[in-house]
């Protein structure tokens, strides 16, 4: 059970970050949240490893 929600987790991640990837923006406002939003989701994925 753990590891199906451990799996459904990760994934859940790798699209957000692949969302943030395409949707990277230009502003330099909008780039710290972005940055912001990212760093926490590379952080979470690095738990996987």
């Amino acid at each position: 059970m753990m590891i199906r929600i451990e799996d459904k987790r990760h994934k859940e991640l790798l699209k957000q970050k692949e969302e943030l990837e395409k949707n990277r923006p230009h502003d330099i406002t909008a780039m710290r949240g972005w940055k912001h939003s990212m760093s926490k989701i590379l952080q979470e994925l690095e738990l996987f490893k």
